[in-house]
């Protein structure tokens, strides 16, 4: 399981460090859409970040399988100490032994720290072969990443006590791609009963629930999915969960998080962005995270 964090103040004060929910939160996917950025400039930057103070919000860069040989190359290049640059990579479905062989190959310029497993959701007799081969993983964490319908197919269930880690989009490029409020609030309020630690993916570009004005599409807010996954780690009703999914009002979002202990940490480990200062800057405007940083 997740080690939780401590709570720490959560208002904004300049020169401020981190507050401890927030530790490691944003996973660095800047070479993913929307952002795109080109591997060299990706590793580069988060590697540059590191003097940043900032630095203590970011968790590992996300990074392709096939990206690791170029990745590892370009940052023997930088000046990194003896720091090797921690990386999470996402695997296609079928190629976890692969990427466990990428993973020693790559040091000691980088250090892979989990693997972020796709599987093959159109059939279930493949994909739960596939978790059983994941779960047999002991020396990297593995987050397997499933669908609505491998979900309601009793996915979790197959990852219950295996030490397997949920990773489940939020969003996309097309409007299907988002689901709906009740829907995440039944994955989240699943995992946590089933004590399954859970990152994010797509979509998460501000700590409130919005509408994006030029696609029309409505994000969910990460820090609504924080406070829900609070609310059913304490049991509350699904209903309660669900409606702090929709909430679009920042003020009793704020007040929640000002009084939160950090436990949802404890299932919700981290999520991934194409520009970590995006939700960084997003939790300032709140007052939830100290000025300069972002």
């Amino acid at each position: 399981m997740v080690q939780l964090v401590s709570a720490a103040p959560t208002t904004g004060t300049a020169g401020g460090t981190v507050p401890a929910q927030f530790a490691g939160f944003f996973d660095d996917a800047a070479t993913f859409p929307p952002g795109l950025a080109p591997l060299e400039r990706a590793v580069a930057d988060h590697v540059g970040r590191w003097a940043n103070p900032l630095v203590a919000a970011v968790g590992p860069a996300v990074l392709k399988l096939e990206d690791l040989p170029e990745a590892r190359r370009i940052a023997a290049g930088l000046d990194r100490g003896d720091r090797a640059v921690e990386v999470s990579v996402v695997t296609p479905a079928g190629q976890l032994q692969a990427a466990l062989e990428a993973a020693e190959q790559a040091r000691p310029e980088l250090r892979v720290v989990a693997l972020e497993l796709k599987t093959d959701p159109s059939d279930q007799d493949v994909w739960a072969a596939q978790l059983r081969e994941a779960a047999a993983v002991e020396e990297i964490p593995v987050y397997v990443e499933l669908t609505a319908d491998q979900v309601r197919g009793g996915a979790l269930e197959l990852l219950e006590g295996t030490g397997l880690r949920l990773k489940y989009r939020t969003g996309g490029i097309e409007a299907h791609l988002f689901p709906a409020p009740e829907q995440l609030a039944a994955v989240l309020t699943e995992a946590v009963a089933a004590r399954i630690p859970f990152k994010l993916t797509a979509g998460l570009h501000e700590a409130v629930r919005c509408t994006n004005p030029a696609t029309g599409f409505s994000h969910h807010g990460f820090l609504n999915i924080a406070l829900a996954t609070e609310a059913a780690r304490a049991h509350e009703p699904a209903e309660r969960v669900a409606r702090l999914l929709t909430e679009t009002d920042p003020e009793p979002l704020v007040e929640l998080a000002r009084a939160s202990d950090g436990s949802w940490r404890g299932s919700f480990v981290s999520f991934g962005t194409c520009s970590v200062g995006e939700p960084a800057a997003s939790l300032e405007r709140l007052g939830l995270f100290p000025h300069g940083l972002a």
